[in-house]
């Protein structure tokens, strides 16, 4: 009697199983069936031990329809900000506050995948589940279904071991000596088999980053005019991306044998720093905020720059230039070993030196002029200044 009541639970857990991957395939199948969709994005990044509680919303359109072989869809996106549109070829982004249109006549697929509003999103799911469920190193498992915005939805956890979820919707390698497993959470419409949220749950209840699509439509193709930035509207300025960051480099560029601007800012776990109190001393500012890619690169670099010409004159600083807290802080710059000071409260700071990306190096004279700016790290080029400057 108890090896047939094994055999039904067993059975039955087979059942479960492979209705389990039905209801993922019916949406793999779903979602490659959409030629077109619409929805509202509501965002929500939580990471509790960085004081990080962020809700973003945007307007999404997405048409599969596209020739293009980069990534295969044409887009457009509105928030607050602006709007972002990608129409198989051009890439160009409205800025209202500044008047101003940017574009790439031929953009690559780095400009293309940018948007936040990108990852995650249908798009990316689109084109990741199908590898997802043939993929050794992700373990997808159906927990308790859930109801989100008064929709019940199956509820996936994917547990992912040796790959995360990268840009645009590629799985790629992470380090497993930092970190051992990420773990993403799917929500499916029970009715439409559409996603509904997907993100990310951090370890140890410290929080999540979750995309919610709300209201999906699946809608006709858009006007014509919608994917022309010669449409914005005409007050607008429309210039290139290249044109744009060039003519920031080169505004910078403007400054070097300029004095530099007085400062007075606090720092982590220290006194605070005034700039006119540190003449007679080579001074070297980083401009940079937490989990930028290149900031993170340029650590070991800076920490060598600073144990090596610390005895000679040069003082290296850290400016971080977009959160606020202290606290928030401290436990970043331990984790990444950050060994120069790190000053905070930078946006006022940045955005008199005219800084517009991180990280950014400033090179400062022992008579307070600027001597160098470049908005990345190129070591050889700065140890020569330093050392022309000592």
């Amino acid at each position: 009697m108890t090896k047939i009541y094994l055999l039904i639970l067993t059975f039955i857990s087979f059942l479960n199983i492979e209705n389990d991957k039905e209801i993922l395939n019916k949406t793999i199948v779903k979602l490659n069936s959409l030629k077109t969709i619409e929805y509202e994005l509501v965002t929500h990044d939580y990471v509790k031990d960085y004081n990080i509680n962020k809700i973003d919303s945007a307007y999404c359109y997405f048409d599969f329809t596209s020739k293009d072989k980069i990534i295969g869809a044409k887009y457009q996106i509105i928030s607050k900000l602006g709007e972002q549109v990608f129409n198989g070829k051009q890439k160009f982004t409205s800025i209202p506050k500044k008047e101003l249109v940017l574009y790439s006549e031929n953009a690559t697929k780095s400009e293309i995948i940018s948007s936040k509003f990108l990852s995650p999103s249908i798009f990316e799911i689109r084109k990741i589940l199908p590898e997802l469920v043939i993929d050794s190193s992700a373990f997808i498992t159906k927990i308790k279904d859930s109801t989100i915005n008064n929709i019940e939805c199956y509820q996936f956890k994917i547990l992912m071991t040796q790959k995360s979820i990268g840009m645009g919707g590629e799985l790629k390698k992470f380090d497993t000596n930092k970190i051992d497993s990420l773990n993403y959470h799917l929500f499916i419409s029970k009715k439409t088999y559409l996603p509904i949220q997907f993100g990310t749950i951090l370890h140890n209840n410290g929080g999540y980053q979750m995309s919610t699509f709300n209201n999906l439509k699946e809608v006709t193709t858009k006007n014509i005019s919608v994917w022309d930035y010669n449409n914005m509207p005409k007050e607008y300025m429309k210039i290139s991306y290249s044109d744009y960051f060039m003519g920031m480099r080169t505004k910078n560029k403007d400054k070097i044998g300029l004095n530099a601007s007085d400062w007075k800012l606090p720092m982590v776990q220290g006194d605070s720093i005034k700039l006119s109190e540190l003449k007679n001393n080579l001074v070297l500012l980083e401009f940079w905020f937490p989990y930028c890619k290149g900031c993170i690169q340029a650590v070991p670099e800076l920490n060598e720059i600073q144990d090596k010409y610390k005895t000679k004159g040069l003082l290296t600083f850290g400016i971080e230039f977009t959160k606020k807290s202290e606290n928030i802080l401290i436990d970043y710059i331990e984790k990444q070993k950050i060994k120069f000071p790190t000053l905070y409260m930078g946006n006022d700071v940045a955005k008199e030196y005219g800084i517009y990306a991180a990280p950014t190096f400033v090179l400062i004279d022992k008579n307070g002029k600027i001597i160098y700016n470049s908005a990345s790290l190129n070591k050889e080029q700065l140890i020569k200044k330093i050392e022309n400057n000592l």
